[in-house]
């Protein structure tokens, strides 16, 4: 014959000793037992509203036609890393699903990228354990990287959980390769023409520019006034008709 209780006498006489310790706790501290938060965290996790801010605003944001180019050039990748008769390339076919989902998911006024990897699988209808995989790849593969973050919870006793996990910010990113592919699709001048271009004006812009024109280009007030105080010593020491005012 066990020993032991049933089941149901065990959970009425935990939960009699759970409220007899909390009523314990509310009358020698006066404040009543605060529900914890289960979520730890991560290490490496920021603060949410820093520097996730500046990264999607620089790499998630981006015209649409950009945006299809991307997702083309991300199947031409798969495809050519696909082996011989294996199913699937480097990212895969979910892979492919979770890339297309996150470029119609980001903000187009602020880059903003942060869904859930439950709202991802919803979306996609795959389980959270394959978009989780899937998301590996991609940044493994260099099309996606993320900021774990965390929020500090509002009026945290000293000896509660001070601060909780949230979903992270994902960041839109492109393999060299896969950049290039993007450049040809959308007719962009390489880097190396877009340099020469940008050179090529920066000189005939000097070539042509007159000394007011320089000043007028310098950003300091300070300066600016000290190079025009200068310009007018050496007209009047100049004169346009060569000669100096007698002394």
């Amino acid at each position: 014959m066990s020993n032991s209780l049933p089941a149901a006498t065990f959970n009425r006489t935990s939960s009699g000793a759970s409220n007899i310790a909390r009523s314990f706790s509310e009358i020698t501290t006066g404040v009543r037992d605060r529900a914890r938060s289960n979520s730890h965290v991560r290490r490496h996790s920021k603060n949410a509203g820093g520097a996730e801010v500046s990264l999607w605003r620089t790499h998630n944001m981006f015209p649409k036609t950009e945006h299809n180019a991307r997702m083309r050039a991300a199947e031409a990748f798969e495809h050519e890393t696909k082996l011989p008769g294996k199913r699937n390339g480097a990212l895969g076919g979910i892979g492919l699903d979770v890339l297309r989902c996150l470029l119609r998911l980001r903000g187009r006024k602020d880059g903003r990228l942060d869904p859930t990897y439950k709202w991802i699988a919803d979306k996609i209808h795959k389980s959270r354990s394959a978009v989780v995989e899937a998301v590996a790849r991609l940044k493994a593969c260099g099309f996606l990287d993320w900021i774990r973050r965390c929020v500090p919870i509002e009026d945290a006793l000293p000896d509660e959980q001070q601060s909780e996990q949230i979903s992270n910010a994902f960041i839109l990113l492109q393999p060299a390769t896969v950049r290039e592919c993007v450049r040809r699709m959308l007719r962009k001048p390489s880097e190396f023409v877009r340099a020469v271009a940008e050179k090529r004006a920066r000189q005939k812009k000097l070539d042509t520019a007159t000394v007011d024109d320089v000043i007028a280009e310098v950003q300091s007030p300070e300066l600016r006034a000290i190079l025009a105080r200068v310009r007018a010593s050496v007209d009047s020491a100049n004169p346009p008709s060569g000669h100096t005012e007698a002394l």
